[in-house]
């Protein structure tokens, strides 16, 4: 019961840290939409490519950077509620390692862009 309780605090806190994101993925400018969204032409160029996949990248950085600073902060919790018992010391040591997982993701991540663009656009040697 205790981790359900768990799974489901920590589904609803990355569901509200992440709801104004989809707020303004719905127009093109955040501030205030200037442009009709249905005369963009689809992605037919190389170019276009590239910056579709960085947008994408960008958005897998972000989502794994939250992540990150939910696993610290969740494992800070739990060693601070530990009060010198080991289970949950040895959980909290755990989702410290899953924020370290995170954030060489979000990196690799960086790199990866780097590394498909220079492909992609035939400079990488």
């Amino acid at each position: 019961m205790k981790k359900t309780l768990q799974t489901i605090a920590a589904v609803v806190l990355t569901v509200s840290m992440l709801s104004p994101l989809a707020a303004f993925a719905q127009t093109n400018n955040p501030i205030g939409d200037t442009g009709n969204i249905q005369n963009q032409a689809p992605v037919s160029t190389l170019s276009g490519a590239t910056s579709s996949l960085a947008k994408i990248v960008n958005w897998v950085i972000v989502i794994f950077w939250v992540l990150t600073v939910l696993f610290l902060i969740w494992a800070a919790v739990l060693y601070l509620t530990g009060a010198g018992n080991e289970e949950k010391i040895k959980e909290a040591k755990n989702r410290v390692i899953y924020a370290i997982i995170a954030a060489a993701i979000a990196l690799l991540s960086t790199g990866l862009q780097t590394i498909v663009k220079s492909a992609l656009s035939g400079t990488l040697s």
